[in-house]
This record gives structure tokens, sequence and C-alpha cells, in this order.
């Protein structure tokens, strides 16, 4: 039986590859990555949310194009998919994974495939409780190959529940998303005091008056309980500066020289 992996993130999709390759399964398997990052911007319609993404998110036209070319692949290749192909979906608990699950299944829930699912974050308690993940591109390829044995296929009722639950998730305004043990909205801003916490606690212990950029977003990320991209991390700090929290030395969309510092209130 042939099976087409579906992600949601290329470093996912890279090592599914990578383990196809290497247990020589090439005939029968292939990947495919969903390119976007659900848990930000409007989801109700295309159209709004690549104007969200194009004015708060994307750097530029090539990151736009993009953007709409893997959107098009994405749709060529699910619409050209044949009946007799089993959908595995690899996914994990948070939210941009967790709402690609439901959108994945609101795109199958008329075709003939069968689609399974493997939950990466309860898989890894089975096998390895002592690995935490925040999103399924932290897996190397050989401990995907072993959570394959998790794949659980979903019944006509799952399918359409979650499909159901995409429907809902559409029809809200808010523009970010966060998981606690589910799917919440919050407003915009929600993150912005604890960027501003995590940038006063990085000044203080590095005694630094500007602190690279680099390394405030990946402190930020490691504060969050959840999955939040690095680029609306940068968009919430461009609006800190825009609103006078901090100053900046450089130029945001270069995360290895850009510099920022806290003003101190």
């Amino acid at each position: 039986m042939a099976i087409l992996h579906i992600t949601f993130s290329l470093a996912t999709q890279g090592s599914m590859k990578l383990a196809i390759r290497q247990h020589q399964l090439q005939r029968n398997e292939s990947a495919l990555s969903v390119y976007d990052h659900f848990s930000i911007g409007p989801l109700n319609s295309l159209e709004e949310r690549k104007g969200w993404l194009n004015t708060h998110i994307f750097k530029d036209n090539e990151d736009q194009q993009l953007y709409v070319d893997m959107y098009e692949s994405w749709k060529k290749k699910i619409a050209d998919l044949p009946c007799d192909v089993d959908v595995w979906v690899w996914y994990s608990q948070n939210t941009h994974e967790q709402i690609g699950l439901r959108y994945v299944m609101s795109e199958f829930i008329h075709k003939c495939s069968m689609v399974y699912g493997i939950d990466a974050t309860d898989g890894l308690k089975q096998i390895q409780p002592h690995i935490d993940i925040r999103h399924t591109g932290e897996l190397s390829s050989e401990m995907l190959m072993k959570l394959r044995s998790n794949a659980k296929r979903f019944s006509v009722q799952e399918c359409q529940q979650l499909a159901k639950e995409w429907e809902e998730l559409k029809d809200h305004t808010s523009k970010l998303r966060l998981w606690k043990e589910g799917i919440v909205h919050e407003e915009v801003d929600a993150l912005d005091s604890l960027i501003l916490d995590c940038a006063k606690d990085m000044h203080a212990q590095r005694d630094e008056e500007w602190l690279l950029l680099m390394h405030m977003i990946s402190t930020i990320s490691g504060a969050l309980d959840d999955y939040i991209s690095n680029e609306f991390i940068v968009n919430r700090l461009m609006t800190l500066i825009e609103q006078g929290s901090f100053k900046m030395a450089g130029d945001l969309t270069d995360i290895h020289s850009c510099r920022v510092k806290c003003i101190k209130a």
C-alpha cells in the first residue's frame, strides 16, 4: 500500500524523506509538507491570510511568492492523489500542528483515501519519556521511524469532527492562537509582556546594553510553552520598537547582526 506522509514543516518533511531513503521505501512512500504556520494570522480566507502575512511576517516578495507556490503545489498534489493511497499525518501537541491536522482533515474529508495520524508527543511518552518536544520538526529520521507503529486510523466520525473544528477555527477573528491543553484564541499582543520580561532578564544576566537579536529570539522561544515562529516574534519586537519599549541597531531582517535593547522604565 502506498503512503503519503503529510508534515507541517520543511524540517519534518526532510527528515521523513531521509527515513524513506534510508529504509528503501521510495517506491511506496512519499512526504509532503504544508507550508504555513497556523498559530498566527487569520484563517477565514486565503486572500485575507496572504495579505496579513505579507504585511506582518514575510520579509520580501520572494517570501510571498514561495508561500503562494507552495500552497498551489500542495493543492495540486492532493487533488491528483489516487484513491488507494493512505495518508499519514504527523503532528504533535502544539497549536500550529493541531490546527494543521484539522485543516488537512477538511481537505481529505470528501476523498476516498484512508487517513492515519501519528501524535509524536504521545508516541514519545511511550518510547522515550525523557524527550520533550514542542514540534515534530525536532525529531530525527531515526526517531520518526520508531514512531511509525503509533499510526492510528481516524474513524469517519473523527474525520468529520476534526473537519468541523477547522470550520469553527476559520470563523474566529483572532490573529494569535496558543496551545494550553487545547487551542486558545489570544489577542495578538498576548506575548508582549513575556518578550519584555525576557529582554530585561537577559540585560541583567549578561550585563550588556545591547542584545543580539538571534539570542533574544532563542531565549523567548525557550520561555514559551508553545511553538511560535521566529518571524512572529520579530514582528512583535518591531511593534514594541515602534511603541518605544525597545531601541534597535541594524536591520531586523538580519537576526545575526541586528541588536536591540529594552528601554528601562
